[in-house]
C-alpha cells in the first residue's frame, strides 16, 4: 500500500468505510491522556487522527504506513 501524501484524509476515511472501522477510544488512550495531562502537555487529536490508529489497531495498515500517513496528514494540516 503506497499511501497519499495528498488529500490523506479523503483516502484515510474511505479506507476506513470499505473496511468497516471506527475508532473507538480503549483504557489506553484513556490513561494516556491523563498522563499527558499530568505531565503538562495537551495533545488533542481530529477524526482523521483517530481512525489511522484504528486501521493500525485493526491490522488494515502496518505500523510503517500509519507513521507515514500521520506525518503526510499532520503536513498537510500545517501546510508544512
Amino acid at each position: 500500500m503506497n499511501p497519499p501524501v495528498s488529500n490523506v484524509s479523503s483516502y484515510v476515511h474511505s479506507i476506513a468505510k470499505r473496511h468497516g472501522v471506527s475508532y473507538l477510544r480503549t483504557p489506553s488512550d484513556e490513561l494516556a491522556d491523563v498522563i499527558t495531562r499530568l505531565s503538562g502537555d495537551e495533545v488533542t487529536t481530529d477524526a482523521t487522527e483517530d481512525l489511522i490508529v484504528a486501521l493500525r489497531r485493526a491490522n488494515v495498515i502496518d505500523g510503517p504506513t500509519m507513521v507515514s500517513l500521520l506525518g503526510s496528514y499532520l503536513d498537510e494540516q500545517f501546510h508544512v
